[in-house]
């Protein structure tokens, strides 16, 4: 029996990683309510769930410095003001109703999703001022901090309605998600909440499917279509976000 939780564990975590890890996006999100269902304990679910996110999002990045597709003038920025704005989203979360936030977030989601799918001419930006991927860390940043998610969600669909080529933002998105992932999940595991072996369980196949995914997205799929992906995957996010908040 340990054994079959186990599998389904590893199974499920490679099959989140590699989908969500198409956009760049870490895939804690839907694998912390998952491994919930098969009997986690919240508490241990959300540490795995956010090491799991930096690993893959890490390895997939790694992938993209390999072949040299991040724009770091654009990923740096991002990264470093959601990094620093996460704690001041998590002050605030004391006197601000989180539903009202959440219902925001969830309403962006979907109209960033819908946004996709309008018929328009795909001209992608590949430049911008420094203002904008500022702007897009401390949004994404401090709504993370908020509402205790990953800022990908944030992040990717900002930049995508902001009008970037969708190759470009999944490789920024998964370069900030595991920086963010990495720094959230020390706090846990300063606070002696980690379980190492449904952790690193989780983190192993997820490692992999980051890697292919960015392998996979980068090679074989054109912009065009990883856009549509992104928009499904907003889609989902807004709906687990909706379920949650309303």
């Amino acid at each position: 029996m340990i054994g079959e939780s186990y599998l389904e564990i590893g199974l499920v975590s490679f099959i989140t990683s590699f989908v969500f890890g198409l956009g760049g996006l870490g895939s804690a999100v839907a694998l912390i309510p998952i491994l919930v269902f098969l009997g986690i304990p919240f508490s241990i679910a959300r540490p795995a769930g956010l090491f799991t996110n930096f690993v893959s999002t890490f390895s997939a990045t790694l992938h993209n410095l390999k072949k040299g597709v991040v724009d770091f003038k654009l990923a740096l920025p991002v990264a470093i003001t959601a990094i620093l704005a996460a704690p001041l989203g998590a002050y605030f979360s004391h006197f601000v109703s989180e539903k009202v936030v959440g219902i925001a977030f969830t309403l962006f989601l979907f109209f960033a999703g819908t946004m996709i799918y309008i018929p328009k001419k795909e001209l992608f930006k590949e430049e911008s001022s420094i203002t904008l991927p500022i702007l897009t860390g401390l949004v994404a940043g401090f709504i993370s901090g908020f509402l205790g998610v990953g800022g990908g969600g944030l992040i990717s669909p900002i930049l995508i309605v902001a009008g970037f080529n969708p190759k470009k933002v999944a490789t920024v998105t998964a370069f900030a998600v595991s920086l963010s992932s990495f720094t959230g999940f020390l706090t846990y595991l300063k606070m002696g909440s980690v379980d190492w072996s449904i952790t690193l369980l989780a983190a192993f196949p997820a490692g992999i499917a980051g890697y292919l995914a960015a392998f996979i997205g980068h090679k074989y799929l054109k912009p065009q279509y990883l856009k549509k992906i992104l928009g499904v995957i907003f889609f989902l996010l807004g709906i687990k976000f909706l379920m949650k908040f309303v």
